[in-house]
Order: C-alpha cells, then structure tokens, then sequence
C-alpha cells in the first residue's frame, strides 16, 4: 500500500496525514488498540472495531468489477454504489469468522501490496485488478482482501469519523501483512502508460487548484493523472509491507501475483537498524518524510512484537543476498527454535553470515543451490556449537568435499544430535570421512539416503563401526542408508537369540506341561510313572538350551567381525523381548512349579481301608 501516492499537490498531501483537512475531534487520542499478532480474534476483533472501521472486500466483487472492465473503487463511493451491494464483509461473517473454526479454515483473509501507479488511483487501467481477479488461488466465494482504496477511507475525507478512522486503520494497517490469519498477495508490476491510453477516463477525487475543499469525485481522463514510476522495491509503503510479510512464520503465505525481479524475491526478516539505514541512505523513498518517520516507527515496533512470539520460522525462494539479513535479524529472535529454508541461493558470505547466529535447536535447508565453500562456512558454526540438535541438508547437491567439511565440524561438536543429508551427491570418498563418528559421541543418528555412494564407502563405514562396537562395547550412532548399500548392526542379531531362546523356553514351560497334563488325564489312575517323565522334560530342556543359544551368539558375533557374512534383522522386537523375559521366568518359578506340584497332589490315588500304601512317588503312604 503506498497511501501517501493519494494527495494531488504536496500541501494536499500534508494535509492528508493531519487528517485530510478535517479539525481533530477532542475525543479519545488516537492509539493502538490491537497487538496480538497471532490469535484469530485479535484479527476479528480489529475489524468489527466500529473505532477502526475497515472493511475487507468480497472476492465476488473484485471478479464482478473485472468482468465489466472497471477498476478499483473509492471507499466513500464504493459504500453507496446499488450495482455493487454486497461488496464488504458485513459483520455478522466476521463474528462466524472468529467462533467457528471450519469457516475460519475456508475464509482467506489477504493483504494486497501494490504500487499507485498515478496519484490519483492506484490502476487506473485495471491491470492489477485483473491479476487479483484471474489469480484462481482461493475459491471465488471465501478470498476476503485488504485493498488499501477501497477497504479504507480515502483523501479527501470529509468528517471527523472518516478522518479518525484513517488513523487507527494507519497503525494497525501491518495486521493484514504479518498476521498469521492472513496472506500477502504481492503486485509488483508497473503497467507502462501507451499513448492511446492518455484518452481514457476514469473516476477519481481531483482537484485543480490544490485546494482539497475545491475537489470533487469525477471522471477523468488518464492525461490529467500524474504518474509515478517509482519500482516497487524502492518504494517505503511496499518495503515495509514485505517485511511484515516475511515476519509471519511461514513465508509460503505471501504470494507473488506478477513477475518477480531478482531484486524482490521472498525477503528476510530485517532488523529495524538496517531498516533504518535504508530509509537513510534514500534505498527507500516516501512522498512526505512524515510517513518516513512513521513507517521507521511501525516496523520496529511490529518486528519486536514478531521477534519475541516467534518459535517456527519457514523461509523460501530467497536470494543470495538475503541471507546476511536474515544473519543481521535472528539474534533478535530470542525465542527461535525451528528455522526452515527452502528453495534458496547461499553463497560462501551468507552461509558465513548465518554460521556466527546458529542459536537455534534445528536447522532445516531443503533443495538450498550451496556450494561446497558455503558448507565449509557453515559448518565452521558447528564446530564447538552448543545450541543445534539437528541440522538437514536434503536435496542440496552436497559433494564429497562438502560432507568432508561437515565431518571434521562433527568430531569437534559435543551437542548436535541428528545429520539429515539425505538426497545430495556424496560419492564414496565423502561418505568414507563420516567412518570417525562412530567413536562415541552425542551424534545419535545420520541419513545418508539416497546419495552416490556404493559398497566401497560402506566397507569403509562398517569397517569403523566394528572397531569402535569392539572397542567400546556399544555404538550410539545409527546411520541410515536407503536407496543403497545398509550397514549390518551386529548388537540386533543378538535379539535373534534372544528370540530363539525366548521361544524355545515358553515351548518347554508352556506347551510340554500342558501336553503331560492331557496325556496323565486320559491315564489310568496311578499311571505316575508317565507324569513324572513329562514333568522332567521341561527341566531336562531347560539345562540344554542356553549353552546352545549362547554358542550361537558367538559364532554369529565372530563371522559377522572377522567374516563379513551378511544377515538382515531389525531391532523392533528386541524391547519386546527383553520385557517379556522376566515375565516368562516368573512364570516359569511361580506359577508352573507350584501348579505342577498341586495336581500332583491332588491326582495322588485315595489310601485304601486295610492302612497305609506306598506313594507312587516315593514318598511314604498315609
């Protein structure tokens, strides 16, 4: 939104920003009402305000206006126009807006940064217009847009309220740029003027003398206009809408509806001393230094107030030279835990920028264009760095050399937890060099999925990983490697035995007893003789099985370590096992023992009337 492009003379514009000619009502001062900038009602709450009093345009209507070739109406007209009486966003939807949460999810609520191509109107030819309207991201029905010349009361206005409300609509104008209910629809584009154009007419608020009081709402013709052809980028109004934009946590919700010049990609978060040096240096030009001063104050104001919420940060298609912005901002992000890049250039001064301010827990870069000079620099910031727990590199055509640098930065770092390097181009001469991370340390988990690594890399790699397992008796770091050659983990074969033996042992204590049982129930009675062997076969089996099981351990530890022979086993069921192996000992000692012992006694034949007869057991007669 660039409002101050509204005045026809400078005076006129001056006037505008003390209240477009109106006496300041001596009510309530004008002062921030809304701060939240992440809660949904905050959002609805500002725009039911009758103080505030801006009113979002339907999709239907901007689609309505394309279709019969017209262009952006006035506010003050647009309130009163019979063609089009269904324009604004009545209050009643905004209320449903803000209770019901799957109405809210339809809604798109979305903030539309554009140049003012003339002075008088922001598109005259209704170039921009057509974009919103041929745009086709949301349904026709539930895009609800902020558009600074028809959603807020413009130059000239003519009563207090319209005048106050342009106040309050100026400082909370950023809520539809930074929000996190909201989108940016970004319209760069400057539609150059061709002659036959000059002919055109269109309605505006003109006045010829510079005297708002002497203008009137007419149509005019395109020549009376005056141009400005300022480019986006250097535009005050435009920057600062980028920059609340790029402060939302995901930078997917701003959307470029024209063509995009290398110069104004996705931008950065940027710290309000660069702000203001831009604005110093004259990068950044305003109509009035009154809306300099201003726009400096605000976006300070809404940068600290993202800053200090911000937790997530997702940022994508940035350029080359965003980065060292990005680096001057995130030491002002103190609560920052997750930052994502996707779809971006690094370049060797950006990923050193961003090395020196890796206070983060997890760094996420995904189809990033680095070097392997860019890696190098990155990865000096792991070295030592006690903050990040998890840094990705996915689909980043990291090389051999690249993944040298990181492993050497790796043996240095006591804290990093999990490498995702996933889908690069690590031949195997860079995926040797992570042979040294088995040695214990904190890293816990490295992916090497789908790189161009064969069997050589990993001879190396299990290689090492055998050293330190028998050095050490255990490896903490797990390395996956899908799409290609895997490492053999020798700790899980021993679940293999344990399974066996697991197995083995509920055989002997479960089904043979209960076999004994059935067979000594279809006996004849005194038939002690076959119960006793049934119960013996168990303990018998029992002595048996663990030097079985534990020469099975050794030999399969020994082949694997001096042989190379190839097993497959996954450790999901060795907690299992380990849990149920108690169970089945208690099993085994308090429950089958005594039971056995019980239908033994009560199976023992009745003693018969002439006196005592000898036990079937042994044991003496009563």
């Amino acid at each position: 939104m660039n409002t101050v492009n509204q005045s026809t003379f400078e005076q006129s514009d001056v006037a505008m920003h003390e209240g477009g000619g109106m006496t300041a009502d001596s009510g309530e001062p004008v002062r921030l009402l809304y701060t939240n900038l992440q809660d949904p009602s905050g959002l609805a709450d500002l725009l039911l305000d009758e103080r505030v009093d801006i009113r979002l345009v339907r999709g239907t209507c901007l689609k309505a206006l394309d279709r019969k070739k017209q262009t952006f109406i006035r506010r003050q007209e647009l309130e009163n126009n019979p063609s089009y009486p269904d324009a604004f966003v009545t209050r009643e939807e905004l209320q449903k807006w803000k209770q019901d949460r799957k109405y809210r999810d339809k809604v798109r609520i979305i903030g539309v940064s554009h140049v003012w191509e003339t002075r008088e109107h922001p598109d005259p030819r209704g170039h921009q217009l057509a974009l919103i309207a041929g745009a086709q991201r949301w349904h026709d029905r539930y895009p609800w847009y902020f558009l600074d010349y028809m959603s807020v009361y413009q130059f000239y206005r003519t009563s207090i309220h319209q005048n106050r409300s342009f106040q309050y609509t100026m400082m909370h104008m950023h809520f539809f740029y930074t929000h996190e209910y909201t989108w940016t629809y970004r319209i760069e584009d400057l539609t150059p003027f061709e002659e036959a154009d000059r002919q055109r007419q269109v309605q505006v608020f003109f006045t010829e003398t510079g005297i708002p009081e002497d203008g009137k709402v007419e149509v005019r013709p395109f020549a009376d206009l005056k141009e400005n052809c300022t480019p986006y980028s250097r535009r005050g109004w435009c920057e600062a809408e980028s920059q609340w934009s790029s402060m939302r946590s995901k930078s997917q919700q701003t959307v470029a509806l024209s063509f995009v010049s290398p110069e104004t990609w996705t931008r950065a978060p940027m710290s309000p001393a660069v702000f203001r040096a831009k604005v110093s240096n004259s990068e950044l030009l305003f109509t009035h230094q009154d809306s300099a001063e201003a726009v400096k104050e605000l976006q300070e104001r809404v940068f600290m107030e993202k800053a200090v919420e911000t937790v997530r940060l997702q940022m994508s298609v940035l350029p080359f030279r965003e980065f060292p912005i990005l680096a001057g901002a995130l030491p002002l992000y103190k609560k920052l835990k997750v930052l994502r890049i996707s779809n971006s250039q690094v370049d060797c001064q950006g990923a050193e920028a961003l090395s020196t301010v890796l206070t983060m827990s997890e760094l996420h870069f995904n189809k990033i264009r680095i070097t392997a000079d860019a890696v190098c620099k990155l990865a000096l910031g792991l070295k030592g760095n006690s903050a990040v727990l998890k840094v990705a590199l996915t689909e980043c055509l990291v090389d051999e050399e690249g993944a040298k640098h990181l492993s050497d930065a790796l043996i240095r770092n006591k804290r990093l937890r999990i490498l995702d390097l996933s889908s690069n181009s690590i031949a195997d001469e860079g995926a040797a060099k992570f042979a040294s991370l088995f040695e214990p340390m904190v890293l816990q988990w490295l992916s090497l999925n789908h790189n161009c690594f064969g069997s050589k890399a990993m001879a190396i790699l299990q290689t090492g990983r055998n050293k330190s397992l028998r050095r050490h008796g255990e490896v903490k770091l797990r390395v996956q490697c899908e799409g290609g050659p895997s490492l053999r983990i020798l700790e899980e074969y021993v679940a293999v035995a344990f399974f066996l033996d697991n197995f083995l042992f509920a055989v002997c204590h479960l089904a043979l007893p209960i076999l004994a049982l059935i067979e000594y129930d279809s006996s004849s009675a005194g038939d002690y003789e076959l119960l006793q062997l049934w119960l013996t076969v168990p303990s018998m089996l029992l002595v048996a099985v663990p030097p079985v099981v534990l020469m099975l351990i050794i030999v399969i530890i020994i082949l694997e370590v001096f042989c190379g022979h190839k097993f497959k086993c996954t450790g999901r069921w060795r907690p299992f096992l380990e849990s149920i192996w108690p169970m089945i000992c208690m099993c085994y000692s308090v429950v089958w023992l005594p039971a056995v012992q019980v239908i033994t006694f009560l199976e023992r034949p009745p003693s018969d009337q002439q006196g005592s007869v000898d036990s079937p057991l042994g044991g003496p007669g009563s």
